[in-house]
């Protein structure tokens, strides 16, 4: 009963964390993926053939509110149209600002931004924070599409530590 108990609870704080990282994509229509990127360097190699491009050295990358920071990036572009956004740091940064002027930060060694899919996948340390509220594990995907947080596994082989912060902390 008590284990119940437990996992009962487990489950539902793991639904609010879910739903304080998702409440801002849930209440603002999201930005244009078809604003333009740009990225910061201090090296930069673009192999045109293959669509592939590399940049070193205090990475930056913004589109419209988003904005995401590493030592190295790797930019995946299919006709012209990206596809993925690679991201290595010691830890790399994610950010993005919602219309409430509420940030999303997240933080990992790696970082994939799947940009067809609107999805990131942090892995290795990876910490997503919204408002006080913090989730923790070894890899989270943000799907902001179906506003959908998955982090940890389903077998139990890793775990996930969620902090949420109650709305009368926050206002403090």
């Amino acid at each position: 009963m008590v284990s119940m108990l437990k996992i009962k609870t487990t489950i539902l704080m793991f639904s609010l964390c879910a739903a304080a990282i998702t409440a801002s994509a849930e209440q603002n229509p999201a930005p244009s993926s078809n604003a333009p990127i740009n990225i910061y360097a201090d090296y930069m190699k673009y192999e045109i053939q293959s669509g592939i491009s590399q940049y070193k050295g205090n990475v930056r990358v913004t589109q419209n509110d988003i904005e995401l920071k590493g030592d190295k990036v790797i930019a995946i572009q299919k006709d012209k149209i990206l596809k993925k956004i690679t991201v290595t740091g010691s830890p790399a940064t994610y950010r993005q600002l919602s219309e409430d002027s509420k940030y999303i930060n997240a933080q990992s060694m790696q970082m994939e931004y799947q940009a067809d899919k609107s999805r990131l996948i942090l892995s290795n340390k990876a910490r997503l924070e919204q408002e006080g509220s913090v989730m923790e594990s070894d890899q989270i995907i943000y799907d902001t599409i179906n506003q959908v947080v998955i982090a940890g596994d389903d077998n139990a082989n890793k775990r996930v530590n969620i902090t949420i912060t109650p709305e009368s902390i926050k206002k403090q």
